[in-house]
């Protein structure tokens, strides 16, 4: 006789399943946004990089830069303005992570960021997998002229 799990059993599955999918080290492809005008724009530049690792215990961490971003001209005393456009090509943030299995999300629970404002909040990505790829993208419900992104992140073996 089989016998069909609870729907909390299942969920749990689901849940073990994703997390054995996403446990490891993932190297940024594409990082886009789409304007309500139909045109896109890449988040990071033409050539963005970045790392998304998420550890078994609880964790994520993700880090992401323009490369193309103006070099400092003395990297020991960097001017304003070049920290600024530093800070204005790249974003990161770490903290604790939650599996949402039944909705299709991840939720990342930033506790430090270089964005202040990002510490304390619950950043919902919605997710998919496609072989050794994994895809966060949503829609934008706000006044911006941003109205979806995608980001496409590839497992690191």
């Amino acid at each position: 006789m089989m016998l069909t799990p609870t729907p909390a059993q299942q969920n749990a599955s689901d849940e073990s399943w994703v997390r054995s999918k996403l446990i490891g080290t993932w190297k940024l492809v594409s990082a886009e946004l789409t304007l309500r005008n139909g045109s896109t724009r890449a988040m990071y530049g033409l050539k963005g990089q970045g790392f998304l690792i998420y550890s078994a215990d609880g964790f994520m961490c993700a880090m992401l830069m323009d490369p193309d971003r103006p070099k400092w001209a003395n990297p020991k005393a960097p001017t304003q303005a070049e920290k600024a456009s530093a800070f204005d090509g790249s974003y990161g943030y770490c903290g604790r992570y939650e599996i949402d299995a039944k909705h299709n999300a991840l939720v990342h629970l930033p506790e430090v960021s270089t964005g202040p404002g990002f510490v304390a909040t619950r950043q919902v990505r919605p997710y998919r997998f496609e072989g050794n790829r994994m895809t966060f993208s949503d829609t934008v419900n706000d006044e911006s002229e941003v109205a979806s992104w995608n980001i496409v992140w590839e497992k690191v073996s």
